[in-house]
């Protein structure tokens, strides 16, 4: 299953490794840091929604391309963010994005929580927000653990599309800061930038904006094909994005 695969590429990588909370149903969620401590730091996430969780292995990837680099900062990642989910679609619901208890992660961020255009009140597969902001173990452990790292950016990974999104009503100087970055990011890993697309909300990315006030990006891999996945459908983007981290760590 991917959690063990994960916890056990991650044992082996040499970063250094941390526990950030538990899933729902009691499943490590882990973190690896590299780079310096005393500098800039970047978080990156990947498996918030349970048919996603693939791209974890791009994260795996960046994680050792990583180790490898002088970087200028430090970069926290998170392959795995809802293991639970990924236990659930590995065993065949290839419709579950939410967590062991029908959360959609991706929805349950208190920012303009439960304004979304796909949101909904009843628990399923996707797109329920939950009884309050961060109710979710694997939403709250990821918010608290952005808070104390106190990131200069943040990336989730998602799929699908080969798109990137990036604003959340950002104004002035704000706004044209975040859009400079995620257009050099686009660039950079072939996706095209979305802009005027406000009806998502409760988000990781949505918090990081709006609380937070720093550029906040989540890029849907592979610009082609259908759920599910596979992992070798992320070979190819692995690569492409395996400097990502430096790329972003060179421009801040």
């Amino acid at each position: 299953m991917l959690w063990e695969r994960v916890n056990d590429a991650l044992a082996k990588s040499g970063a250094a490794i941390e526990r950030i909370g538990y899933s729902e149903l009691g499943r490590e969620i882990l973190a690896a840091h590299c780079g310096s401590y005393n500098a800039k730091q970047i978080i990156i996430t990947a498996g918030i929604h349970a048919r996603e969780c693939y791209t974890a292995l791009v994260v795996l990837e960046q994680i050792k391309f990583t180790l490898n680099q002088k970087v200028g900062g430090g970069v926290y990642f998170v392959p795995l963010v809802n293991p639970d989910g990924a236990e659930i679609f590995e065993h065949g619901d290839s419709t579950w994005k939410a967590n062991g208890k029908g959360v959609d992660l991706n929805c349950n961020f208190d920012a303009r929580w439960g304004t979304g255009a796909q949101n909904v009140t009843v628990a399923g597969a996707a797109g329920y927000i939950g009884e309050y902001p961060l109710c979710a173990k694997e939403s709250r452990a990821l918010h608290d653990f952005t808070l104390r790292v106190s990131p200069s950016m943040t990336v989730s990974y998602h799929c699908m599309g080969g798109e990137l999104y990036w604003e959340f009503f950002q104004t002035g100087k704000t706004r044209e800061r975040d859009e400079k970055i995620a257009a050099a990011i686009a660039r950079h890993i072939g996706v095209r930038k979305v802009d005027g697309d406000l009806n998502s909300a409760g988000g990781y990315k949505d918090f990081c904006v709006e609380t937070l006030r720093i550029p906040a990006v989540t890029i849907e891999l592979l610009d082609k094909g259908n759920h599910p996945f596979s992992p070798q459908d992320f070979t190819a983007a692995a690569q492409v994005n395996k400097d990502l981290p430096k790329f972003i760590l060179d421009m801040l």
